[in-house]
């Protein structure tokens, strides 16, 4: 009997305790969860794991690198899994920065882990 390995995210924000308790929530629900501080480090675990993941969730505002950018360099590498782009404000130009970028959804903090589990666990 083979046992498949649990569902792999990626979560992306340069707040160390959201990260932490992004980690800790999705777990619960039986994701690996993969951290990053910020889009060059995400692009640096995204290779490392060899873009084996489920879904991305990505902060829009970091530092070094945002999320847009973070988008632009998945699509163009032809990462084909969900894309969920989280912040704390949105605004009008920051949907527009994603308009061409395929992302699967916004999420405005704080939000439910559990809901966004539920989903991603229905789209696998």
């Amino acid at each position: 009997m083979t046992t498949l390995p649990p569902p792999r995210l990626l979560c992306v924000d340069d707040n160390a305790s959201l990260l932490q308790t992004l980690a800790l929530g999705f777990k619960v629900y039986g994701f690996d969860v993969v951290t990053a501080a910020h889009g060059i480090d995400a692009l640096m675990q995204f290779q490392a794991y060899a873009g084996n993941f489920v879904a991305v969730l990505s902060d829009n505002d970091m530092p070094r690198m945002n999320g847009a950018a973070l988008v632009k360099h998945l699509r163009a590498i032809d990462y084909r899994g969900q894309i969920l782009v989280m912040s704390g404000h949105w605004t009008a130009a920051n949907h527009r920065a994603y308009e061409d970028l395929a992302v699967n959804g916004f999420l405005q903090k704080p939000f439910e882990i559990s809901m966004v589990a539920t989903m991603l666990m229905q789209d696998k």
